[in-house]
Formats: C-alpha cells, structure tokens, sequence
C-alpha cells in the first residue's frame, strides 16, 4: 500500500513534481510495480488538483482510495488502504509517495525477509542504522494499526511490539524524503541518488 504524502510547502502538490521525466508519485509507483509485490493499493487526498488522475494513470495500480480525511493526519491514510486490503491479505508493505529514490530493490529485500523470518509480525528497513521505509505488517498487527490516530503511522506499534520487529538492513544511505524545497532541489540537482 503506497501513502501518498503531501507538503503545502512547495508551493503546488509535491507528488506531482516532475523528476526525471516523471511525477514523484509515478516513481514510486513503477518501482513497486517490478517488485514481487500482489497487488498496489494508493491512498490520496482527492482535493489535491490532478493528483487522482495522476494515480489513475497508472497501468498495474490495483486499487485508488480517496481520502477525504487527509488532514486529519496519515493515520487515516492507513486505516483506509487497511481496510480497502483483499480478506486474503496476509501482509501489507508501506511506502510513502514523496520518496522517488526508493527502488524494487528495497521493496523486494523486505519481502524476502519477510519470507526467511516468519516469526516476526513487523520487517523495517534500515539503512546503516536509520530505520526507514518500506515497512511490512503482518495481519496480526493490522489490529493496532487500526488503533492508530493523528499524524502518525505505524511507528507507535513498531515501538510497542519492538521484540516483533525484524531489521532489513539495504546496505544503502538512507533514501530521503522530498519535504521541501530544498529536499526537491537536491533531487533534482542528483545530489541525492
């Protein structure tokens, strides 16, 4: 499931910033979509001019939820593409929109992980010691991410269930956010591949 996250600071809707010839958000989405994952599931405000077009131009996206509780925090985003998920679902993988620089590469070395170690209900990435995006839950902790409120995602469970969580080192410096300007100008200037 892809969050797609949003920043008033940049002047216009960020996930739809170009890079490389695409939006930030269609970055995100082609990766996951050479990873091994089952199926994509996007989660956007549908009050960001052009961004639901966006998401459904996108050949492969499995399902597009439109949240119109957005500003109410990325809790809700969660709790939407949760319960939008298949009743077979066993797992979920999130990922945020506003990181163009993640590849299958990250996605699939949570996935295989996931696989090598079933005894942890939680795989997150770290790159060199930062904990980072992707994130995989397993169904049992689809409960306590429903619990979840505000602006925050699933780093309050990761914290409670810590003994659940298995490390996916990417052996990589960690893969930046685009929150501002700056961050977009770093992108842009390939100061961040």
């Amino acid at each position: 499931m892809l969050a797609a996250g949003f920043s008033t600071r940049m002047g216009k809707p960020k996930l739809l910033l170009p890079y490389k010839g695409k939006s930030l958000l269609r970055h995100v989405i082609d990766e996951c979509l050479k990873s091994h994952v089952e199926g994509i599931i996007v989660v956007v405000n549908p009050n960001i001019k052009n961004l639901v077009n966006e998401a459904r131009s996108i050949e492969g996206v499995s399902k597009i939820i439109l949240n119109d509780q957005s500003d109410d925090g990325m809790s809700t985003s969660v709790k939407l593409g949760l319960h939008s998920l298949p009743e077979t679902a066993q797992s979920v993988i999130f990922l945020l929109g506003d990181q163009p620089l993640m590849s299958s590469s990250e996605i699939n070395t949570i996935i295989e992980d996931h696989h090598r170690n079933p005894n942890f209900s939680i795989i997150q990435a770290k790159y060199q010691g930062v904990k980072g995006h992707p994130v995989l839950f397993k169904k049992d902790m689809f409960p306590h991410l429903l619990e979840i409120s505000g602006d925050e995602g699933g780093k309050s469970v990761i914290k409670k269930f810590e003994q659940h969580v298995y490390y996916s080192e990417m052996n990589r410096s960690e893969i930046p956010d685009v929150d501002t300007p700056y961050d977009y100008q770093l992108l842009i200037g390939g100061e961040a591949d």
